[in-house]
């Protein structure tokens, strides 16, 4: 069976606001993830909650060990991933060895017989008979798979029809069983099949195949959605894979180069299911890319240099603008009209796009004389910087990331700033690379900015307190954590633990200080155990003797093995009735 994937604190935490960070750590560290499953590729948990019955976590890699995407039944809806997901990827960090690989679905049918898929797939059906219907529609209309040759549309457009009707009525069953979670469902998810095969054909210059994938996708949505409760259309709008749908369509308008006639054909067209289906809206964008084609007066004015305050527009600019001026200038690039690209990315203020164009068609000193002069924010600085330096203009890319030093903006300087000194130092720039090291910590506290700070800075033995000042004022409490042990300040470290017992790898801190500060690290042991124990959560009874075990080792290797001896007595007194947790305690004595 494959291996399970590596994961990084660094990562985890990326992922979480520190809200969710610091309650996943807290979950995690209460025992509250259970049932942690690896099959195929994904990652499922059940993770205790506020409501009675636990939450589903489940997390899907790619075959290299990257998140292809995190999900829980839970309502959290405030960006990143919510705590039950972070508790789960820690317990992968922690305790991959207590995860429990099953073999794949497809492995575990391939060697059954016919009459016993039958009977399954029968057996099944009588305890969820929702899934007949689906079953019926793939039964009767197997899709056809995406060829790489586009040339006709890739799939039956009767079969993708049909299939996303089927995934509006599984959609509607979903929603059913969510509803009073607070969890809804995303209905336009029943898109996403052809929208991906639009991509493929848009990617393939067929930009007439892909408006028939689109026009046969959009009326199976309108026909699929008629089916829908009136309580469900609300949750239709605002949907990002309908706004995909709107983009897709104004995309393959301008890219088919399409005739007068054909263009307000598909503007009336659209504009009639604009009005009248439920999340419409998200089809203006392809109604004003119909009816404005390239030869729309604004437009063409901007394309050939004729800038002004409004821009490709005429009166008052949609909210849109910015969408479908991307898409414009994904299809200059791609025919090689740069110049008009260069104008119109100007006229929208698509201007690290221009600046990249620039440095692209070898105008570097021209990217970077405006650059220096509007550029104002640091992480925009360091897309061109960047650009620069890809493009081979080392010495102007190392010029402007350090001019985005100097701004007053913090606005992604830490990134900029650990950019410049990877770039400078690995070019002989030492100096410069030793200030961005500076300001890298100055705006984000990083174990790793630190410790290159400490390896790399000559006179380190006195500027280490300057940089232990940086490092008490930062609320990143991990990494603070980190920067103390690989200091041994375990002092710091203990008060640390004490004034935040949720936010952390206690057990990292445990194995630090262990050896000089025995006394700390039992009690810490003691605590996270008994906590377990005194609430009577059997269920977690062996996490408990986990941290009893590691507690007993401490004072071993302390010489203070009469001391474990005596709390242990102390502990099967008071618990003597707790029958399941007997054995397991009498097992830690040393003397055994």
């Amino acid at each position: 069976m494959p291996s399970l994937p590596v994961i990084t604190e660094t990562t985890i935490r990326g992922r979480a606001t520190p809200q969710s960070w610091e309650r996943g750590v807290e979950y995690f560290y209460e025992g509250r993830v259970s049932q942690v499953v690896w099959r195929d590729g994904t990652l499922t948990a059940r993770v205790e909650g506020s409501q009675y019955e636990p939450y589903l976590v489940q997390v899907t890699f790619d075959p290299g060990g990257a998140i292809l995407s995190a999900d829980c039944n839970c309502p959290y809806d405030w960006g990143g991933d919510c705590k039950h997901i972070i508790a789960t990827l820690l317990y992968l960090l922690h305790r991959p060895q207590e995860i429990e690989v099953r073999p794949a679905l497809a492995d575990l049918l391939s060697d059954l017989s016919h009459e016993r898929l039958l009977e399954l797939l029968l057996h099944l059906a009588e305890i969820h008979p929702e899934i007949v219907d689906t079953v019926e529609e793939l039964v009767t209309a197997p899709v056809t798979p995406t060829s790489p040759v586009v040339t006709q549309p890739p799939v039956d457009l009767a079969v993708l029809q049909r299939q996303i009707k089927a995934d509006l009525r599984a959609s509607c069953r979903e929603y059913y069983d969510d509803y009073w979670d607070g969890d809804y469902v995303e209905f336009g998810a029943a898109l996403e099949p052809a929208l991906k095969c639009v991509e493929t054909l848009l990617a393939a210059d067929d930009a007439r195949g892909a408006l028939a994938v689109l026009e046969a996708a959009t009326l199976a949505w309108i026909d699929g959605i008629r089916t829908l409760d009136e309580d469900m259309v609300d949750y239709i709008y605002g949907d990002e894979r309908l706004a995909d749908l709107g983009r897709s369509w104004a995309q393959a308008l301008l890219q088919a180069d399409l005739t007068a006639q054909e263009r307000a054909h598909w503007s009336k067209t659209l504009s009639n299911w604009a009005r009248t289906m439920p999340g419409g809206e998200a089809l203006d964008i392809a109604v004003t890319a119909a009816g404005h084609g390239w030869d729309y007066p604004p437009l063409v004015a901007a394309m050939q240099g004729h800038i002004t305050e409004d821009g490709a527009w005429e009166g008052e600019v949609p909210e849109f603008a910015d969408d479908l001026a991307l898409i414009r200038l994904s299809i200059l690039e791609r025919r090689g009209r740069f110049e008009e690209y260069l104008n119109l990315a100007q006229a929208e203020g698509q201007f690290l796009l221009y600046l990249q164009m620039l440095i692209r068609l070898g105008r570097s000193d021209t990217a970077l004389k405006e650059a220096l002069e509007f550029l104002i924010e640091p992480q925009e600085v360091h897309v061109v910087a960047r650009a620069l330096v890809e493009h081979g203009d080392v010495e102007q890319g190392l010029e402007l990331a350090a001019y985005g030093l100097s701004l007053e903006s913090s606005s992604g300087k830490g990134e900029l700033a650990v950019w410049l000194r990877d770039e400078a130092y690995s070019r002989g720039r030492t100096e410069l690379a030793l200030d961005a090291a500076w300001k890298a910590l100055e705006s984000d506290v990083t174990f790793a900015s630190y410790l290159w700070l400490a390896e790399h800075a000559e006179q380190w033995p006195k500027l280490r307190p300057q940089a232990l000042k940086l490092v008490e004022s930062s609320q990143h409490l991990t990494e603070v954590m980190n920067i103390y042990l690989y200091e041994h300040m375990y002092c710091q470290a203990m008060e640390l633990v004490e004034r935040k017992p949720w936010f952390g790898d206690l057990r990292k801190v445990i194995d630090a200080v262990k050896g000089e500060y025995p006394d700390w690290a039992f009690r810490k042991c003691r605590e996270q155990a008994e906590q377990i124990i005194d609430a009577g959560k059997a269920d977690q009874y062996g996490i408990a003797v986990d941290w009893l075990q590691r507690g007993r080792d401490i004072l071993l290797a302390a010489g203070r093995g009469a001391e474990w001896e005596a709390y242990l007595r102390q502990l099967l007194s008071t618990h003597r009735r707790k029958y399941r947790l007997v054995p397991m305690l009498e097992r830690l004595s040393s003397r055994v």
